[in-house]
């Protein structure tokens, strides 16, 4: 039986300058780059707006970006801060630790949702995943509201996925408490940090979260939801936002 041959994931490294400063180079994949961008400045907790960032340069010949922030919020500069490099595969890097995590504020009660939901969210987001298709090897994003799915990111990394999905709501106007945001890959504090500055209260994932993950999510009242597989799932936190069946969700695929 004849075997379909599938493309490589691309990756390539990117230098991220923040007000013209070097900041760090990551490995990303060459596409939505602007969202990461936001994603990635909203989550660090560099601007609190999408408008606070000014001008977003873009060289993918030399995989470099520069972005000006009009933050109330300061950088540091590269050598005063102290970077964490995230779990598992296509690792990302981030400059909050666990403690800083925890003085976030928690998030308001939002979205609730069916488990039928739950699971016709993680078809589409596979469904819409085009590079995961070609190569086998892609991480994806989904932000999906209550009347279904809105948008689809991916990336090498998991967390680079997350950055660009947020970025793009966060460009896009979205209410958070209003949106679902799933992930292909594990659930780790850093996520739930960057879900939870978000606005988000709820994310799901075919896979695990980690032990720090759901304590986090415990604290700022984020629901976090895994193993997404088939009519299976296992919620971490106690929510209660995910009901076996609400009839007034149908979600329109």
């Amino acid at each position: 039986m004849a075997q379909g041959k599938k493309g490589s994931p691309v990756e390539y490294p990117v230098t991220l300058y923040v007000n013209d400063e070097e900041l760090f180079t990551i490995q990303l994949t060459p596409v939505d780059l602007e969202d990461w961008t936001v994603g990635f400045l909203f989550g660090e907790g560099m601007i609190t707006r999408p408008d606070e960032v000014g001008r977003i340069v873009i060289d993918e010949d030399h995989g470099m970006i520069w972005a000006d922030i009009r933050s109330a919020v300061q950088p540091k500069s590269a050598g005063e801060r102290k970077r964490y490099l995230t779990s598992g595969c296509g690792k990302g890097v981030t400059f909050s630790s666990v403690h800083d995590a925890l003085s976030l504020r928690p998030v308001d009660p939002g979205l609730q949702v069916t488990q039928e939901f739950l699971v016709q969210c993680m078809r589409s987001m596979y469904k819409g995943a085009v590079l995961y298709q070609e190569t086998g090897g892609m991480h994806a994003a989904l932000i999906a509201a209550s009347d279904g799915p809105l948008l689809v990111r991916e990336d090498i990394g998991r967390h680079n996925a997350v950055d660009k999905a947020l970025g793009a709501s966060l460009k896009m106007g979205l209410n958070p408490t209003d949106v679902l945001v799933m992930t292909t890959g594990r659930i780790s504090y850093e996520m739930v940090s960057k879900v939870a500055r978000f606005g988000g209260s709820m994310v799901a994932s075919r896979t695990a979260a980690t032990d720090q993950a759901v304590r986090l999510a415990n604290r700022l009242g984020v629901e976090v939801i895994g193993y997404i597989r088939g009519q299976m799932m296992q919620i971490y936190t106690e929510g209660n936002r995910v009901a076996a069946s609400l009839p007034e969700l149908e979600l329109q695929i």
